[in-house]
């Protein structure tokens, strides 16, 4: 029995001593071994890493601890007893990144359950093996290089898009961030007009002082007291509030768009950012006289549209993959990425909630269910159905005729008609049809319609 103990023990002195880079996590994925090995390749030590949790999530900044716990979690489909090699980009203290793959084998008791995940970060082999990299860990990757790199040129991982019409966004957010001037948000309902007002916030000058959202379809009254408050607020020797954010700006009330003016005018040493979003632009508006003209300018000094999802979709998947790794923060069932099925109705689909809709979507689905993927049968009714109706060929539509043409044929269609009906009485026709004997001759004649009886002596006019 003591020999077994020592040579435990000379097993675990090997382990941690080793330069094999090894880490181990338990069944909660919280990581429990990191060896010297491990700790030379990342520059982070055991006692910065242990007792946290490694969820399969991804983080923008590469440098930081959460960055490389998140690059250790291993895929879902490890934690169901697959054997697992993940190639990526290894986190490291102050250097940047490493290529290396991550080896992931599960430790399994007799009943099979798996009690804990032995990790081996490795060089990538000179001649790679020919399995395939399965569509959700590529995807999980590409969206790890995305945030990285978005965060390098934009200065904060949480903006989402490789389009060239969000590009144009983040640069103007960009260039507004160190200065106090109004911003205006356009777009449809649901793509992220918020949340962007919120980066260019806590980014900007004031922004470690509150973020206010102000909703303008509130009645005056409530809307004119808020404006009271943030006032008194800037008038205090410590300023509490940052910027104030106006949605649907277009939807103001006349009477509050008076009072919001006079209060933009209004004199101040403590200055509050003004933003704005609205979903339609507002020059319709001002043009028609609703919108007051001198507030439109004092609110647009620079304008951020944003396009709708459907203008976006080679966003789709990064947006998707990320709503979906965010809701594997904390809890026990990790779930690595979307099903094929559900990725072929989400770009069938128009999303005419935008990335609100999505990110709905994404949570109630990977609520309803326990697998390493999102199912089909796991997404919400109301988006099935939507599908299913926007899939529907649409009503067909008769097509548009000149008028005359269009009386001409109904006319000619119920005289033949009578007359058929009458074995080709002129007389009985006409008194079928409502009209006089000479008037169907007439109309026979104007029309083209062969006389079906010419031996018929047609009437005198």
């Amino acid at each position: 029995m003591p020999k077994r103990t020592r040579t435990t023990r000379r097993l675990e002195v090997w382990l941690k001593g080793t330069d094999l880079a090894l880490f181990v996590l338990n069944a909660q994925r919280r990581l429990v071994f990191f060896n010297r090995g491990s700790e030379r390749l990342t520059g982070w030590s055991a006692p910065d890493l242990l007792g946290q949790k490694c969820d399969y999530v991804t983080e923008p900044d590469i440098n930081s601890p959460a960055a490389l716990l998140a690059a250790l979690a291993p895929p879902p489909e490890a934690w169901k007893g697959s054997l697992e090699q993940v190639p990526g980009n290894i986190p490291r203290r102050t250097d940047s990144p490493l290529s290396r793959v991550v080896y992931y084998f599960p430790l399994v008791d007799p009943d099979q359950e798996v009690q804990a995940m032995l990790g081996i970060i490795a060089d990538i082999p000179e001649t790679p093996g020919s399995r395939p990299i399965p569509a959700a860990q590529r995807l999980h990757a590409e969206l790890a290089v995305l945030r990285q790199t978005v965060r390098r040129q934009y200065g904060d991982g949480g903006l989402i898009g490789r389009s060239l019409p969000m590009q144009r966004a983040f640069e103007q957010i960009k260039l507004a961030q160190s200065a106090m001037t109004a911003v205006l948000f356009v777009g449809e309902a649901g793509t992220g007009k918020q949340h962007l007002a919120r980066i260019l916030h806590y980014h900007g000058p004031h922004g470690k002082k509150a973020f206010v959202p102000l909703d303008c379809r509130l009645p005056s009254r409530e809307l004119e007291q808020t404006l009271i408050r943030i006032r008194e607020d800037q008038q205090a020797d410590s300023l509490r509030t940052g910027a104030v954010y106006l949605d649907h700006i277009d939807a103001a009330p006349a009477e509050f768009q008076r009072s919001l003016l006079d209060w933009l005018k209004a004199p101040t040493s403590n200055p509050v950012r003004v933003l704005a979003g609205t979903t339609h632009p507002l020059l319709p508006g001002v043009e028609a006289e609703r919108f007051s003209r001198e507030l439109y300018f004092a609110l647009s000094a620079l304008v951020v549209e944003l396009p709708p999802l459907r203008e976006r979709m080679e966003d789709l998947e990064p947006l998707a993959q990320h709503f979906l790794e965010e809701s594997n923060r904390e809890v026990s069932e990790q779930v690595g990425g979307l099903s094929e099925e559900v990725w072929r109705q989400f770009r069938r689909y128009n999303w005419p909630g935008n990335v609100g809709e999505l990110r709905r979507v994404i949570t109630e689905a990977r609520s309803g269910g326990s697998g390493t993927l999102v199912a089909a049968e796991q997404l919400p009714f109301r988006f099935r159905t939507g599908v299913t109706a926007q899939s529907m060929e649409p009503t067909t539509r008769p097509r548009i005729v000149s008028l005359d043409q269009f009386l001409e044929q109904v006319e000619r269609e119920q005289i033949e008609g009578a007359l058929t009906e009458c074995r080709g009485n002129k007389a009985r026709a006409a008194e079928f049809l409502g009209i006089t004997r000479p008037r169907l001759y007439r109309r026979m004649e104007v029309l083209g319609i062969a006389d079906p009886d010419p031996t018929e002596t047609p009437p005198k006019p």
